[in-house]
């Protein structure tokens, strides 16, 4: 069920769920399926319960990557590629809520990030590898 990511925040990210991001960072668990759909299942319950839409624009970041994973193996140099993005892009956007920057800013953190997977997904189905 899709996340309404439309409205204001109400709130802040909750800082158990960021130390639940650092976690899946430290773990390095972006390939494991079972890992990622727990996340973003984490994710989704927090953007509905606390009202918190960048948990929801978070989750469907994420699921992009589940879902390109669903089409084939991913190639060695595409997956450097995704983790070199979701990496640091996670840490920024663990930092700024951290850091209690304003609501705005975690939503361009956010942004960058879907940006970025975006353009190397694409550039991989022109390169031909899928």
């Amino acid at each position: 069920m899709p996340v309404s990511t439309l409205g204001d925040h109400n709130g802040r990210m909750r800082l158990a769920l960021v130390d639940e991001l650092e976690e899946f960072v430290r773990r390095g668990a972006l390939w494991d399926t079972t890992e990622l759909d727990a996340l973003i299942a984490l994710l989704e319950a927090d953007a509905v319960a606390e009202s918190d839409a960048i948990a929801g624009l978070l989750s469907q970041t994420l699921r992009s990557i589940g879902l390109r994973a669903q089409l084939g193996e991913i190639p060695k140099r595409v997956a450097g590629d995704v983790e070199g993005i979701v990496y640091p892009r996670l840490w920024k956007i663990m930092e700024a809520v951290r850091d209690d920057m304003p609501d705005g800013e975690l939503r361009i953190r956010v942004q960058v990030f879907n940006r970025r997977l975006a353009r190397c997904f694409a550039a991989e189905q022109l390169d031909g590898s899928w």
